[in-house]
């Protein structure tokens, strides 16, 4: 589990125009939803962020927060519950923060990462991805950044399902077992193009022709 550090402040100005002050500053703002005195409005520099989450995937990125709040100096554990970004610069314009409790399982989204290359593929098969995340209960402690699926033994016309995921006693799978995972199809056959029927059509003019001569 990836475990990083994140000073950020608490920002008392709200709206349209103290968001642009930030972003102009190289901060952007967010929210810390989920502690026990209420949400609470951050500040967040933009460059340290996109470091953690360039380098870590963020839905399973444990942040501890630290902070000053009401004069009292906190370190705050959280997961991000949300990015926005810029449609166009591709740039994180805002963020949202959810504080957790260490002892007490969480749901998050882990990402799926193959490992191998397909038997089915090797000979021709085409590889179908059908899931790249899987849903668990886990304690905060155990995230997991990613789970491994072998896909070196899937043959053509096989399929793995979540249930063939070896994924440890730490973590209760939400989703439905029977969930398929990813597929190996056979190769599509080239289809032969169809024969020009120009010599069929020519002989029905030429016929048509001699039946007006002779009449």
């Amino acid at each position: 589990m990836a475990q990083m550090q994140l000073a950020v402040e608490v920002r008392h100005e709200t709206g349209k125009g103290a968001a642009r002050r930030l972003r102009s500053k190289g901060h952007i703002p967010a929210v810390l939803y989920g502690g026990g005195t209420g949400n609470v409005s951050l500040s967040v520099n933009s460059h340290e962020l996109f470091q953690i989450i360039s380098k870590h995937s963020w839905e399973t990125t444990l942040i501890e927060l630290q902070l000053d709040v009401d004069g009292e100096a906190k370190k705050v554990p959280t997961l991000i519950k949300e990015l926005q970004t810029d449609p166009v610069r591709r740039t994180i314009v805002h963020a949202d923060f959810m504080e957790i409790t260490m002892g007490h399982a969480i749901e998050v989204h882990v990402p799926l990462e193959l490992v191998g290359e397909s038997a089915g593929v090797k000979v021709g098969g085409l590889l179908e991805i059908l899931l790249r995340e899987v849903t668990v209960e886990c304690l905060p402690s155990n995230i997991a950044s990613h789970f491994d699926v072998d896909i070196s033994a899937v043959g053509i016309g096989d399929t793995l399902t979540i249930g063939d995921l070896t994924i440890g006693e730490d973590f209760k799978v939400l989703d439905d077992l029977e969930t398929s995972i990813l597929t190996v199809s056979a190769p599509r056959a080239e289809v032969e193009p169809e024969e020009e029927e120009e010599t069929l059509a020519e002989p029905e003019v030429i016929q048509k022709g001699k039946q007006e001569e002779e009449e």
